[in-house]
């Protein structure tokens, strides 16, 4: 193939970084691709467009491509041969590490609008008076209750001698009641005998 053509990129589409093409990049199927139907009618559909070019300027890149074409085809055909091809290509494949995954330690920084609590300043023990202020100290005042009605002498107090007085008003007014009931039987005593005696004497008079 010459130098000045590079039949794989303008033919085929392979770019220089994948140069020179392994069977799957050369027939334009994804690797390992075990499918014998793929594989077949994708080395006839790229031996197809190559011939194009035999009668060209080109015509011994042609020849060559299709003599690449048909070994591709030939070892990925059989399983054997595949097999032994793809653990090649698995070897020459660069070993990469596993990514993993690293703790980003993140520092605690304290919320602006949030400041810092002071902590409670402690008092020592042992100074004299006269170093720390006393507290006032409140002192219990005893408050006497008295009784609520007490400045109300018309209700609480009432005078003695108007407690006398309504005292004996209602022992001389519950003697009333039998009064007015004997006065009652007297008077009707009174009726009945009175006309007793007019009966008599009209019947005394009447015989």
């Amino acid at each position: 193939m010459s130098d000045k053509f590079d039949a794989y990129r303008i033919w085929l589409g392979i770019p220089p970084e994948h140069q020179p093409p392994n069977h799957y990049q050369l027939l334009g199927i994804g690797e390992f691709e075990s499918s014998p139907d793929v594989i077949e009618n994708a080395a006839d559909r790229q031996m197809a467009h190559v011939r194009t070019y035999q009668t060209g300027p080109n015509s011994d890149d042609s020849q060559r491509l299709l003599n690449e074409i048909t070994q591709a085809k030939l070892c990925l055909l059989k399983s054997d041969s595949r097999a032994a091809y793809e653990a090649k290509l698995r070897a020459q494949k660069p070993v990469t590490a596993p990514i993993t995954e690293q703790a980003i330690p993140v520092r605690p920084t304290a919320h602006p609008a949030m400041a810092p609590m002071a902590s409670p300043t402690a008092i020592p023990v042992g100074r004299s008076a006269k170093t720390l202020n006393a507290a006032p100290v409140e002192t219990a005042i005893p408050v006497r209750v008295d009784n609520p009605t007490a400045h109300l002498p018309s209700v609480a107090h009432p005078n003695a001698k108007s407690v006398t007085r309504r005292a004996r008003s209602r022992r001389g007014n519950a003697g009333v009641p039998w009064i007015l009931i004997l006065g009652i039987l007297c008077g009707v005593g009174s009726v009945i005998a009175i006309g007793m005696i007019i009966m008599k004497a009209t019947g005394i008079g009447m015989e």
